[in-house]
Parts: C-alpha cells; sequence; structure tokens
C-alpha cells in the first residue's frame, strides 16, 4: 500500500519541520524537509543564497523541490513562501496530498519570530511589509489547506495528535475538531494570561509590604467588578454571573497569594 503524502504548510516560526518530524516517528514514515533538500541542491544555506543569488534564484530552486516533494511518501514540511508563486499553488493544489495549515494568528508569529536572527525575509523586510507579507500569504494558505490545525501556545507533540486526529477523523466531525482546536488555543492563552497576573500578584504584594497597605481593598474591588459588569453588558456570552464567578476566583487567588507573601 502506498504510504499518503502528507504536507505542511505555514508562515515562518510556525515549527513545520519539528512538527513534521514528530508526526512522521509517529506515523512510522520518512520526512522531507523542503527547506533542507533547497540547501542540498545549492550546495550553500538559504541565508547565503539570499543574500548571493537573491530570492527570485532562493524561489527557482524552491519550485523544483517542490515538485519533489509533493511525491514524497511521507511527511513533508515547505518552507513559509511556498505559496508565494502561482505555479507553487497549482503543485500543491494537483498534488493530491493531504494539506495541513498550521496557523498562529499575526501577533503570535510576530512573538515566535522576534528572536531569531537567521531569518532573510525578516531580515530584508520592514515591519509594515513583513505585515503585509503575512496578510498575502494567509489566505493563500487557505486556498491549498484541506485541514487548518491552530498552533499558539501549543507542544509540538499536541499538534501532531491533532493532526492525526483530524486527518483520522470522519467528514463529520472535522470541523468539530477545528473547533475544538480553536477552543484549546483559547484555554492555553487564559492559563498563560492567568500566569502573567498571579506575576503582578507577587509585584503588588512586594508593593503592598514596603508601604504597609492592607490587602484587601473592598472599595477597589466593588469598582472594578461594576466597571466590568458596564463594559460586558451587551455581550451575549458574559453574563453577570458569569463576570462575578471569575473575579471571585481570581480576588481568592490573589488574596492568598498576597498574603503568603506577606508573611
Amino acid at each position: 500500500m502506498t504510504t499518503p503524502t502528507i504536507i505542511l504548510i505555514g508562515f515562518m516560526g510556525a515549527g513545520k519541520t519539528l512538527v513534521g518530524q514528530t508526526l512522521a516517528q509517529k506515523r512510522d514514515v520518512g520526512f522531507f524537509d523542503v527547506d533542507h533538500e533547497i540547501e542540498k541542491a545549492a550546495n550553500k544555506t538559504i541565508p547565503n543564497i539570499f543574500s548571493e543569488d537573491g530570492e527570485a534564484a532562493f524561489r527557482d530552486i524552491e519550485t523544483q523541490v517542490l515538485q519533489q516533494a509533493v511525491r514524497f511518501p511521507g511527511i513533508v514540511a515547505t518552507g513559509g513562501g511556498s505559496v508565494d508563486r502561482p505555479e507553487n499553488v497549482a503543485i500543491l493544489k494537483q498534488s493530491g496530498a493531504t494539506i495541513i495549515y498550521l496557523y498562529g494568528p499575526l501577533e503570535d508569529t510576530i512573538k515566535r519570530l522576534l528572536p531569531e536572527k537567521q531569518r532573510p525575509l525578516l531580515n530584508q523586510k520592514s515591519t509594515l511589509a513583513f505585515f503585509e507579507l503575512w496578510q498575502k500569504r494567509d489566505p493563500l494558505y487557505r486556498s491549498v489547506a484541506d485541514y487548518v490545525v491552530e498552533i499558539v501556545d501549543k507542544p509540538a507533540e499536541t499538534i501532531v495528535n491533532e493532526i492525526i486526529n483530524t486527518i483520522d477523523a470522519d467528514v463529520a466531525t472535522k470541523d468539530l475538531l477545528y473547533l475544538r482546536s480553536q477552543i484549546d488555543t483559547v484555554d492555553r492563552k487564559l492559563l498563560n494570561l492567568i500566569a502573567k497576573r498571579m506575576q503582578l500578584v507577587d509585584e503588588v504584594a512586594d508593593y503592598k509590604k514596603s508601604y504597609h497597605i492592607p490587602v484587601v481593598q473592598k472599595d477597589r474591588m466593588n469598582q472594578m467588578r461594576a466597571a466590568l459588569k458596564n463594559e460586558f453588558s451587551t455581550h451575549s456570552h458574559v453574563e453577570e454571573q458569569m463576570i462575578d464567578e471569575l473575579l471571585n476566583l481570581l480576588l481568592k487567588m490573589s488574596i492568598e497569594r498576597e498574603r503568603e507573601q506577606l508573611e
């Protein structure tokens, strides 16, 4: 039986290589990295191809390698610019492969890429041009993708499991799995925000300790509660009871944490 081809697409920094390698191990199939194969074909690194030969030369090699990649029996990780050329989009659409778009919103993409130094396009383009590039590519990724998987704040293992569940699911549950993937992303963001909030609570506790300010300030709590209820009064999915319950939980956690810090 022929091993089906699964192609991972997405913006630079989406983790296509790591996810692809992990997925290949789980599926016990081969792995094909388009960027790595481009470097082999050119006998130089991608940054050197860009600096010595230019982006057009890089894209020419990328198209040649992509034509090989779509016939590879296993997992393929593409470069972020694999959809920049119409001929590449056509190659992907006509491939018959299962194509997965590893999606992360623009702000999260920027956050991931800022610490990196080896992205040629990131080094060459202004912030505005980079934004425009993301906005141009996102609909192109979606136009060739069979499935979209949210990646924000998820380890590679989690993303791989979502891909496997999505591919193996019957048609009736595929949309449900994507919605659940989005919920998982939101939940991770919430937990990260709560962790950040508790760090700020520690700083508040230190400040209160230094200036002998009482832990519980009821007036401020009541004002905040009233302000939030007013602000979200038009949101049909956020009820007053939800605000009360959430604030009660957060305030309880904060007060307990501050008291621990002040002991």
